[in-house]
Order: C-alpha cells, then sequence, then structure tokens
C-alpha cells in the first residue's frame, strides 16, 4: 500500500490573559503587561492552521473564550482539552490539541498534572503544568500514532527576591516535569505505535548561562532523559540550521521561505538570531511490521495577518513547528 501521511504541528501561541477570578473579568492592561490583542488573534491562530495540519498541538491558549474561538476558525477540527484549573492553580495548563476530523481519528485521551513546580517566586506556580496525550488513527489498516503534548516550567516572572531568576533552579524544576513526562509516556504509549512528543520545554538548545561549562549542557541532560523513551530531536536528526524558535526582535530574522511565506526560510549555515526551545521528539514502534519515514521539520511565522503578534511580525512570539510522518507496513 502507498505511505499514509501524517502532518503534525505544535505551537505555543501566546493567548495570554489572565484574569481577575476564573471567569471573571481580564486583569486591566493584559495587552501591555501579558500578551497583545488575544481575543484578536485566536481566531487567526485558528484559521492560521487550518487545512494544513491533521493534528496541532497548542500551549498558552489559557482562557475558555480563546479555546471557544480557536474551535470556531477549525470547524472540522475536534479540539482535545488538557488539564484545566486546580486548587491554587488558578489558570490551566493552557494544552489543547486540535485534530482534523476529516482525516484524522482521535481514539484515547489521558492528561497528566505535573507534581514538581516552582513556588511564589515563579508565575508559573499559579498555572496548572501538566501533558496532554491523544492516540490518533490515521488508516484503519495501519496501527496508531501517540502525540504527547507539553509545556515546561519557565520559572521566575512574580516577585523580583533572591533566586527569582536563578536558572539553575529553573532547570531542576523542568528535569524533575521531564521525568514525570517520560514516566506517564511510558505507562500510555502502545510498542506498536509510533510517538510523538512535543511542547515548549524552555530549554534551549544552546544556553547562553556563562555558569554553564558548555552551551549544550542543560539541552544534553533533557535530550538524555527524553533517550530513555527511545526519542530523539527531529531538528537536530532532520532540520536546517540551527532551528529557533522565539525571543526574535526584528521581521528580518524571519525571513518568509519564497515557496510558502507563512513558513519560515531555513538558514543551513547556522546563524541567525533567536533561541530554539520548542521541540518535535520522535520514537519509531519497538514493535510490529510499520515503517514510518520522518520528513524534513519546518517552522512557521504566520505573518502579515494585521494584529500585533510576535516582536518580529509572527502571529505569535513562538514560531510553530510541524513535521509529517509517512506511515506504511514495512
Amino acid at each position: 500500500m502507498e505511505p499514509v501521511t501524517l502532518r503534525v504541528a505544535f505551537w505555543n501561541t501566546w493567548l495570554l490573559r489572565p484574569r481577575l477570578w476564573p471567569g471573571g473579568p481580564p486583569i486591566p492592561g493584559g495587552d501591555r503587561f501579558f500578551a497583545p490583542q488575544v481575543r484578536e488573534r485566536a481566531p487567526l491562530v485558528g484559521a492560521a492552521v487550518r487545512g494544513r495540519f491533521d493534528v496541532c498541538a497548542m500551549s498558552e491558549v489559557f482562557d475558555d473564550e480563546q479555546q471557544r474561538s480557536i474551535g470556531a476558525a477549525v470547524p472540522q477540527a475536534l479540539l482535545v482539552a488538557g488539564p484545566g484549573t486546580a486548587p491554587f492553580r488558578f489558570t490551566g495548563s493552557g494544552l489543547v490539541t486540535l485534530v482534523d476530523e476529516t482525516t484524522t481519528d482521535v481514539t484515547h485521551v489521558e492528561t497528566l498534572t505535573y507534581r514538581a513546580g516552582g513556588d511564589v517566586r515563579d508565575s508559573d506556580t499559579f498555572a496548572t503544568k501538566g501533558a496532554l496525550f491523544c492516540r490518533v488513527r490515521i488508516a484503519p489498516d495501519l496501527p496508531e500514532v501517540d502525540i504527547v503534548s507539553t509545556h515546561l516550567f519557565a520559572g521566575g516572572d512574580l516577585f523580583p527576591i533572591p533566586g527569582a531568576n536563578d536558572a539553575s533552579r529553573h532547570h531542576h524544576v523542568r528535569m524533575g516535569q521531564v521525568d514525570e513526562l517520560v514516566a506517564f509516556v511510558d505507562g500510555v504509549r502502545r510498542p506498536t505505535n509510533p510517538l510523538l512528543v512535543v511542547g515548549d520545554f524552555n530549554v534551549a538548545a544552546d544556553d547562553p548561562d556563562p555558569s554553564l561549562a558548555d552551551p549544550s549542557d542543560r539541552y544534553d541532560d533533557l535530550r538524555l532523559r527524553m533517550a530513555s523513551l527511545g526519542a530523539t530531536d527531529v531538528w537536530a536528526d532532520h532540520g536546517v540550521g540551527r532551528g529557533p524558535t522565539c525571543t526574535f526582535a526584528a521581521a528580518e530574522e524571519l525571513p518568509r521561505d519564497p515557496d510558502e511565506p507563512d513558513q519560515v526560510a531555513d538558514d543551513p549555515s547556522g546563524d541567525g538570531a533567536g533561541e530554539r526551545i520548542d521541540y518535535l521528539w520522535f520514537s519509531p514502534p519497538t514493535e510490529g511490521d510499520l515503517a514510518v519515514s520522518v520528513d524534513r521539520p519546518r517552522r512557521w511565522a504566520f505573518p502579515g495577518r494585521g494584529v500585533r503578534g510576535g516582536p518580529a511580525g509572527s502571529l505569535s512570539d513562538h514560531l510553530a513547528l510541524s513535521v509529517t510522518l509517512h506511515l506504511s507496513p514495512s
């Protein structure tokens, strides 16, 4: 049989619009202090991904209003939400996954709420950090695909007191969450299914922290933990150039691909601004006879939507990251 394709994306959407209390009015000045034009950008986020991907996992879609706006813009998709609010967690996980029901079926969903976290120095302490597992079927005579999304702890951003911006402390918390993530995935995945773990891991592939002996030390820590799932970094294996996904300052740092203006042109020289903290981790099946090939991953800015989004003209302050899998019996 001909290979069947599955197009998967992850996108940190930056739809951050905190409310005074759950379901209450937004905090005044949110456009200035949190994220700009959230209500205007939410339907554009949905429209941007509509028809492009079979599965699109997102983070920072914190509010029910924004989830509804995205869902309404992609009427053919099922919107699956991640962990919600909890005691002393006034904001949910912000994780949602859109599954295009014209091409793909959802067969199983599970969620995880992390126990590891920060303290009162960290704004993340008051959000529900966790993971969202979606098992999807793309063809009736092939195994399913297991897709897990997450958004790890960032740290700081609340009270400027000693240790608030301690990068080593932040990394320790993140690795505690990764250990929980690995145990969760190991317990729910099927060995016959390909696995993709996607998300904003808040770990830079090249960390400029001068306290590190090597800029890749924290990335290597993450990579080795993910390797226990048999998962490898799709960009490192198949990407072109450094592949940064955030912290851009100017539009020229995000050159448009001449064949697809919503995509960013990759630089094979490896030069360029920004950090790579968003990841696609792939693990092939360990049992059965399914063959899976992985295309070159791509980055998407979705510029020119007429709203204030990311600082370099993209629709969010992060780029979307996508990959296509090709599945066939071996």
